[in-house]
């Protein structure tokens, strides 16, 4: 990650604050997507998060060295390897982005992270994980991501040479990136686009705060830029319908149905 350990500790901090200014309660269960070496968990762990905690990544040594170090230290935090390609970290992955599946059950958790997850991904790939989210979340539960977003008025920002990662070259009409030989290092894709993939995976943008990655975002802790997602809650009649299916299912269990 080419972080000292004090840059570590910090940027874990960083991404813990962001979760908790966003919602994340002390028993809210959280899922991880691409933890690394364990930053998000270790911030939550120096701040008394009270929650259950999953993380999962693509990179074998980052998940043996948070096992090693960060589960004995507290048993709520687990953490798992899943074998993802991924054309520029993960070449010779087994499993195709694209039909992933996350490592947790439907509607098993309240919060899912996913920092500088979609910033390495291509359409279909981050469709799939929209998708996943949806899926693990519970009605109401939240996604905090991070991403490179742009539309016409701010693509000379994004385009400039003070721009963090000048997005210059082109992929498609909604898809641009920094480097020629490197597409997965930083890539954007327009606003608009992605508002349209959140829906079709059945979430919603609940909030967008531009980073500071081109220059003009407004919270100078916020680099990369956040999207708040949201599965919608149920509606009382599918509420009711779930709370007479449970009933039922218990009194079969009881030997009364």
């Amino acid at each position: 990650m080419n972080e000292d350990d004090t840059r570590l500790v910090d940027t874990g901090a960083l991404l813990a604050r962001t979760l908790y200014a966003h919602g994340l309660g002390a028993g809210h269960r959280l899922l991880d997507v691409g933890c690394g070496y364990g930053r998000l968990a270790i911030g939550l762990m120096s701040t008394g998060y009270e929650g259950r905690y999953k993380g999962f990544d693509i990179l074998p040594l980052q998940v043996r060295w948070c096992r090693r170090h960060l589960t004995p230290a507290d048993d709520r935090y687990r953490f798992r390897h899943l074998d993802v390609h991924n054309a520029r970290y993960n070449a010779t992955g087994t499993i195709e982005a694209a039909a992933v599946r996350f490592p947790a059950r439907d509607e098993s958790h309240d919060y899912c992270a996913l920092f500088s997850v979609f910033t390495h991904f291509y359409a279909d790939d981050v469709r799939r994980y929209l998708a996943e989210i949806r899926r693990v979340l519970v009605p109401g539960g939240r996604a905090v991501t991070t991403w490179f977003v742009w539309d016409d008025a701010r693509l000379p920002a994004i385009t400039a040479e003070s721009s963090a990662y000048p997005m210059v070259h082109v992929l498609d009409e909604v898809t641009r990136y920094e480097t020629e030989s490197d597409p997965l290092k930083a890539i954007a894709y327009r606003e608009d686009f992605v508002r349209e993939l959140v829906r079709g995976a059945g979430l919603e943008v609940e909030t967008l705060v531009r980073g500071r990655w081109a220059h003009d975002g407004p919270d100078p802790e916020q680099f990369q830029d956040l999207l708040v997602l949201r599965r919608p809650p149920l509606g009382t009649a599918t509420r009711i319908r779930r709370r007479l299916g449970r009933l039922r299912r218990r009194l079969v269990r009881a030997g009364r149905g």
